[in-house]
């Protein structure tokens, strides 16, 4: 629940959207319930023969579902700009927070999975946000109005269509239970298969240069398969839950239509009646499948909302200390006393014990083999990296303690 909630506070910016969507939608599902009832004044017309009043409920029924259609319309328009703008929000506090994370961090992960977070996860927010919410809210709505006029119609007949409900619930929350970790399993093999297609992509001058073709397909082939069977386990899930939650109300429908067929046959209930009844009947069976495909929404978002959140609840490491002061005027002296560099605890040491001073205006050349520390140790000059041990200094003042901003802007860093 803390990531549902941390998700609804995006929706916080666009509330007035957001009402304007959902007053839309009740006003639409509102008409929707009104049109069985006068499908039924419409069949007592036609029983009793009363042609005068048939015509007007005909011009009702065609007027209020012109009606509905509108507002329908204006009801997805508004709810897309709302979807569009979290995720467009969403994309902005991604980006922004990235850039102010360390090196570090993007040396210990993928591109092709943070590629995924930012768009194959924002978008499985942003159905939820802009969608899956509004419909959840609005089958609910459709639920509790049908209901409510089918007990004003007849209380009993309306607790026998209402039986399976209990049945719907536990059915919803067993379904929400097994499919939030299948979803966020899947959610991470979407993020491995886009990792090894990028890698590929970038490094294909490698690949091909080292005839290395055959193993990186078997490679994206395994990324696949795995894809495709935690996809299976999620999509059985579905299979058996969807149809399940939109089949259980189907048992309140046949004992409608034995109990209240006798009830026609015997008198006590009038065929306009009946008919309206078993509409919403027929009516309820749509909001309780969306509430099962809003519950499918939901924790595909809550899955990649604890994606998201992996990464923007990431602290930078290497910050500026708050008021900390500019890089002081001056002839540009770089000292570096006793300084280790540890990329990862589980990695042997990039610089042991390094010891350096470069004098103002002068031109150093650091050579050595492959791995030898050479990026490592310009890389520390420019606070990319901190070192595990030791200091650096730029005329005296210790990078640690100065603005980063204004240290790299009196620098020129090529790689």
């Amino acid at each position: 629940m803390p990531t549902f909630r941390r998700l609804l506070g995006f929706l916080r910016p666009h509330r007035r959207s957001l009402w304007i969507s959902l007053v839309f939608a009740w006003a639409a599902m509102a008409i929707t319930v009104l049109i069985p009832w006068l499908i039924g004044q419409a069949v007592n017309a036609i029983e009793s023969g009363e042609k005068e009043k048939l015509l007007p409920l005909v011009g009702l029924i065609i007027g209020a579902a012109i009606l509905r259609l509108g507002l329908t319309m204006v009801r997805r328009i508004v709810a897309g700009r709302v979807s569009l703008a979290v995720e467009y929000d969403l994309r902005q506090s991604l980006y922004d927070h990235l850039q102010r994370l360390e090196l570090g961090f993007f040396d210990s992960r993928q591109t092709g999975q943070l590629m995924s977070r930012a768009t194959v996860d924002l978008q499985a927010i942003r159905f939820f946000l802009g969608y899956g919410l509004i419909f959840f809210s609005q089958s609910f709505l459709t639920v509790v109005l049908a209901a409510a006029v089918m007990i004003w119609i007849n209380p009993v007949l309306a607790l026998i269509a209402l039986l399976p409900t209990p049945l719907v619930v536990i059915t919803a929350v067993r379904y929400s239970r097994l499919s939030r970790p299948a979803m966020q399993e899947v959610q991470q093999r979407i993020a491995e298969l886009t990792a090894e297609a990028e890698e590929n992509v970038t490094g294909v001058r490698v690949v091909k240069a080292f005839a290395q073709e055959d193993r990186q397909l078997d490679r994206f082939r395994a990324s696949v398969s795995r894809l495709f069977d935690q996809s299976i386990v999620s999509t059985r899930i579905q299979a058996f839950f969807s149809p399940l939650i939109g089949a259980l109300p189907q048992i309140g429908t046949v004992l409608v239509l034995l109990i209240g067929g006798h009830e026609v046959i015997n008198g006590s209930l009038d065929l306009g009646q009946f008919t309206a009844f078993y509409t919403y009947m027929i009516m309820l069976s749509s909001p309780l499948r969306m509430v099962g495909m809003a519950l499918g929404m939901g924790q595909r978002a809550i899955a990649a909302g604890n994606r998201l959140f992996e990464v923007l609840d990431r602290a930078p490491e290497i910050s500026s200390p708050e008021g900390a002061p500019p890089l002081p005027a001056g002839d540009g002296r770089v000292t570096m006393s006793s300084v280790r560099l540890r990329y990862s605890p589980s990695t042997p040491e990039a610089l042991a014990g390094v010891d350096l001073e470069v004098p103002p205006g002068s031109r150093v050349a650091i050579v050595g083999p492959s791995g030898s520390g050479k990026t490592s140790l310009v890389s520390l000059i420019a606070r990319l990296y901190d070192p595990t041990e030791g200091s650096v200094s730029v005329d005296g003042a210790d990078l640690r303690r100065i603005d980063v901003g204004s240290l790299r802007r009196e620098m020129a860093y090529v790689s």
